[in-house]
């Protein structure tokens, strides 16, 4: 299914902006004005659905939040978050900020204004280029991010992610509810039905919206609740979201040995014997483990941004040994032929910064339009040094769709 709203990114302001009418202090009709022309992409407007929310003068909605409380201090909707799912080729782009609730209000424009200033080149894996408003200034990102953007609102510094993830088809309605869904569950708001996306009434605290810019359409979500706290596993990313559902597995290697991900944007492999399929994280698309007594070791495949130099020492610093400079890791780096490209291949022996025992890392790092593919094998060090010859089968297994 295909979103086909279309809407001025100036117009969806406004929009949301009528949430908002009695916090005068925010002055979005002020920085629209401001922003420069050349920033803004404008498309065909569409009349837009009046809003749904109504705010007393102190800013809080007039009809209460009925989810659950967190653990976290504070009013249920003392925070904010302005998000929006980017789709390209077979990557969804997301951009995000998360915060006070005013603050965060007050960049929604310049927000906006950014997204409607995104191109892409030619090819499905071109990355984005943008506008940055006045004020704003951008990153190289690491880790699973591709760019950190901040801004000040008053003596704050706030911050917008940029992180894109591979998917099948991040135009589907059920990909981009269940990520929606996920971050009304990261504030604590009550989770929508597909209907909710194209709807004209919206839920109380959770406006969503779809506009046309760069040639596709662009998921807008402005949910106003208390952000709940927790590390990565409740932070602003969560791509690889499908609902209540896990993501995406292989079957077991006793089923099925050459397979999965079915996906057709996603890489298929040959799971050697002994391998067992596992529960990943929220980041990885697959995950298998091979026991022998009390030792274990685990595989995991997964798909992030970063340079070699930045992951690789993410790994180490797991491992708690010395981050490497570019000539040490130049000198330790191997590497292995994965579907056509050389690609490096990382060993480290260390102590697991959660378990404190001895671990092991074997890892390469598959470079793939722009992102790069993550296949490790961690635990143990005697059953990990064992298994490393399947784990070098394995990945020279791997097949990109062409």
């Amino acid at each position: 299914m295909r979103f086909r709203v279309q809407a001025t990114v100036a117009g969806v302001t406004r929009y949301f902006t009528l949430l908002l009418l009695s916090l005068s202090t925010f002055g979005f009709v002020a920085i629209l004005g401001c922003q420069k022309q050349e920033e803004i992409t404008r498309y065909t407007v569409k009349k837009l659905p009046p809003a749904t929310e109504k705010e007393s003068s102190s800013g809080s909605a007039t009809k209460e939040d009925a989810s659950p409380p967190v653990a976290d201090q504070g009013p249920p909707d003392r925070d904010r978050m302005l998000a929006a799912i980017v789709p390209h080729g077979k990557m969804a782009w997301f951009f995000k900020m998360t915060g006070p609730r005013e603050p965060i209000a007050e960049k929604m424009g310049e927000f906006l204004a950014l997204l409607g200033s995104l191109k892409f080149g030619d090819g499905d894996d071109a990355q984005p280029e943008w506008t940055l408003p006045e004020g704003w200034t951008s990153e190289k990102g690491n880790g699973l991010r591709f760019a950190t953007l901040r801004m000040k609102s008053g003596d704050e510094t706030l911050e917008a992610t940029v992180i894109p993830l591979p998917t099948e088809d991040p135009t589907s309605a059920d990909y981009v509810l269940s990520n929606v869904n996920r971050w009304c569950e990261q504030m604590g708001i009550p989770a929508l039905k597909k209907s909710d996306l194209t709807a004209d009434k919206h839920p109380e605290n959770a406006e969503v919206k779809q506009i046309e810019v760069a040639g596709t359409t662009v998921t807008l979500a402005n949910l106003v609740g208390r952000q709940k706290s927790g590390g990565m596993g409740a932070a602003p990313f969560a791509p690889f979201a499908g609902g209540k559902k896990s993501p995406p597995k292989t079957k077991p290697a006793e089923q099925s040995r050459n397979d999965q991900p079915r996906s057709a944007g996603l890489p298929k492999w040959t799971v050697p014997e002994g391998w067992k399929e596992a529960e990943g994280n929220q980041f990885s698309l697959a995950a298998f483990v091979v026991q022998d007594g009390d030792k274990s070791v685990k595989s995991t495949v997964s798909s992030a941004g970063g340079d070699l130099l930045q992951n690789v020492n993410r790994w180490r610093g797991q491992l708690q040994l010395p981050e490497w400079s570019q000539e040490e890791m130049d000198k330790a780096v191997k590497t292995l032929t994965v579907d056509g490209v050389e690609s490096p291949l990382i060993e480290l022996v260390g102590t697991d910064a959660r378990t404190s025992q001895p671990s092991s890392t074997m890892g390469v790092i598959v470079p793939r339009g722009g992102q790069s593919w993550f296949f490790k094998l961690t635990g143990d060090v005697s059953l990990a040094r064992r298994e490393k010859a399947n784990f070098e089968k394995f990945v020279q297994s791997v097949k990109f769709p062409k």
